[in-house]
C-alpha cells in the first residue's frame, strides 16, 4: 500500500508542474493510462504530452484531494486558453491510480459537451461559418 503523505506530495508536484509546463515524465509510469473522455484513452508517458486538453491548460486550482489505498481523487478547476485566445473553464473530478511512487493512471470526468463546443472551432475552423 502506498504512503498517503507521499501520494499527496506526488499529486501536488504533478499539479504544480502541469501549468508551469514542467517535466511530468519522472512522475508518470512507463505504462501511464490517460482517460480524458469515455471514448478517448491514450497510454504511455507521451499520452499526457499529446493531450490537447493539457496543452491549452493555463491555470488550475486543486479544490480537494482524497486518498485511499493506492487511489486518489482530486477535484480540480481548469482554465484553458486556445491559441486564438478563446477561453474555457471546467471542473474535473480526477481518479488516480498510484503505484511504486509513480502516477499510473488518470481518469478525468468533466463536462465534455461544453469542452467539445470549445474545441470544434479549433479543430475545424470553418465550422463557425454556417450555411444559410
Amino acid at each position: 500500500m502506498e504512503n498517503p503523505i507521499i501520494m499527496k506530495a506526488l499529486l501536488n508536484k504533478y499539479y504544480k508542474s502541469l501549468c508551469g509546463k514542467g517535466d511530468l515524465g519522472p512522475l508518470l509510469s512507463e505504462s501511464f493510462l490517460l482517460i480524458e473522455t469515455v471514448s478517448k484513452e491514450a497510454r504511455g508517458p507521451d499520452a499526457h504530452a499529446n493531450s490537447l486538453f493539457f496543452k491549452f491548460a493555463r491555470s488550475l486550482e486543486v479544490k480537494k484531494i482524497i486518498i485511499e489505498g493506492g487511489s486518489a481523487c482530486a477535484v480540480v478547476n481548469y482554465n484553458l486558453v486556445s491559441q486564438n485566445g478563446e477561453g474555457f473553464s471546467c471542473e474535473s473530478a480526477e481518479v488516480w491510480e498510484i503505484k511504486n511512487g509513480k502516477l499510473c493512471s488518470l481518469a478525468m470526468y468533466f463536462d465534455t459537451a461544453s469542452y467539445q463546443k470549445f474545441m470544434i472551432p479549433l479543430l475545424f475552423p470553418l465550422s463557425r461559418f454556417k450555411k444559410k
